[in-house]
């Protein structure tokens, strides 16, 4: 072997191992913004009562405040979705997103206010619309 065969073949061996760091920093990347959008959810979520995430009417103050955080849920679903369409989010992680979001809007406080929403500001949250309408089949990669 000469050794201008043996440069080119560290340099091939460079640039695999160049590439192969490359999408593994890019797949940390995306693990980390798609945690950062499961961290929102859990700091969301635990600002609703108990009670209505069991299908359980609240009263006057707990309302008020599950409303506020619902419809910060809501923009945040409406954000996945968006997300999503852009690619920026795994297939993987989407089918647990998409999961989620349909069975919180099945959820009798979240529909009610999403309902709310839908009639006082329709087209406010329309990626999450679009979504809803496929109901909860279509890929927003696909729209």
């Amino acid at each position: 072997m000469d050794l201008n065969s043996i440069a080119s073949a560290a340099t091939a061996v460079g640039v695999l191992i160049a590439a192969w760091q490359i999408w593994q920093s890019r797949k940390l990347a995306s693990a980390s913004f798609e945690d950062s959008y499961d961290q929102q959810y859990r700091e969301l979520m635990y600002r609703v009562p108990v009670d209505a995430l069991l299908g359980k009417k609240l009263n006057g103050h707990n309302h008020n405040e599950a409303r506020e955080a619902i419809y910060n849920y809501l923009d945040l679903c409406n954000e996945q979705v968006y997300q999503r369409s852009k690619r920026r989010v795994s297939k993987a992680r989407w089918a647990e997103w998409r999961s989620g979001i349909k069975d919180n809007l099945e959820k009798p406080l979240i529909s009610g206010i999403w309902c709310e929403v839908k009639n006082n500001v329709p087209g406010s949250f329309s990626f999450l619309e679009r979504l809803e309408q496929s109901e909860f089949e279509s890929d927003p990669v696909r729209w």
